[in-house]
């Protein structure tokens, strides 16, 4: 015989508190652009080896003796730096805001706002993810504040000294388009066989610019059509992490964005202290680890690199 059979089910306050782990994560790791942006390898814990193999000439003239070349092995090491991203928000600042109406009465009540905390998490992540940005590309742990988490691109690129140098000075819209021309033409025959890797990465300054002086070659469709953000076919992408006026050329696939990213997708920590410590916060914290390397060094133009090192 069927049964029927009701349940009473009460929520506790705090799982209103969770966020989605998923979705903070990809924002703080750039994931949207990062795969066609950069080489990415994730599940890097502390280093690993990215290995290489060069051949002297393979091909000579058929005959019966066994007379091959030797090969030549190396590997570069690579590591991540273990970063956090914390933030908290108190129960007083809630209530002296706008959040105050939406807010359980009671001084002893939950103090949490379901739809701004969902806010709350939103905003931390992508301000997470616009100071990693300038990590990536500025870092240096020589130097002091938050900068000093990890060595960046442009460090790796500084210190190996081998880059091709594309020329130096400011950029507006009267000279990007000579510049980047310049920058194309010191790129080497092997860069250019495989035009679809390649990819110019610019700063905001130089991409605005860009943008006005391709818009003033094409008079039909400046003002009510946007303009791929191209180079002859090759993709210009805005790296907000670049100090103004540098232009990179070179196959994204040198860049490496090495991270320690899985199984962070089903965990990002907040806490009610209020049910903890008795402080009365919530409490968001996010650990994860991230390294950035280049390979191939003598293979990227970079203009600005001079005046940078």
């Amino acid at each position: 015989m069927a049964k029927k059979l009701k349940f009473d089910l009460t929520v506790d306050a705090s799982a209103l508190l969770q966020a989605n782990p998923s979705e903070y994560y990809s924002i703080l790791y750039g994931m949207e652009n990062a795969v066609t942006n950069y080489r990415v390898l994730p599940g890097i814990k502390n280093k690993t080896k990215i290995a290489t193999v060069l051949f002297d000439e393979v091909l000579a003239e058929s005959g019966c003796d066994f007379s091959a070349v030797n090969a030549d092995l190396s590997a570069i090491e690579i590591d991540v730096c273990a970063l956090t991203s914390q933030a908290s928000v108190c129960q007083f600042d809630l209530e002296q805001s706008f959040l105050a109406l939406e807010m359980a009465k009671g001084s002893n009540s939950d103090f949490s706002v379901a739809s701004f905390m969902n806010f709350f998490y939103s905003q931390m992540a992508k301000k997470g993810h616009q100071e990693l940005a300038q990590l990536m590309w500025r870092g240096d742990t020589a130097t002091e504040g938050a900068l000093s988490l990890c060595d960046g691109w442009l460090l790796r690129l500084c210190t190996a000294a081998d880059y091709i140098d594309g020329g130096t000075g400011s950029v507006t819209s009267s000279t990007v388009l000579a510049k980047m021309a310049a920058v194309l033409t010191a790129a080497t025959p092997e860069m250019l066989v495989n035009p679809a890797m390649m990819q110019f990465k610019v700063s905001a300054n130089v991409a605005a610019a860009y943008r006005i002086a391709t818009a003033a070659t094409n008079t039909a469709t400046n003002v009510t059509t946007g303009l791929a953000l191209t180079y002859l076919d090759i993709p210009v992408v805005v790296e907000y992490g670049l100090p103004a006026n540098q232009i990179i050329l070179s196959d994204y696939t040198n860049f490496i964005y090495a991270l320690d990213a899985e199984g962070d997708q089903d965990n990002l920590q907040i806490v009610d202290f209020s049910k903890t410590t008795l402080d009365r916060r919530i409490g968001a914290r996010a650990d994860f680890k991230a390294g950035f390397w280049v390979v191939n060094t003598p293979q990227v133009v970079w203009h600005g690199g001079s005046t940078y090192c």
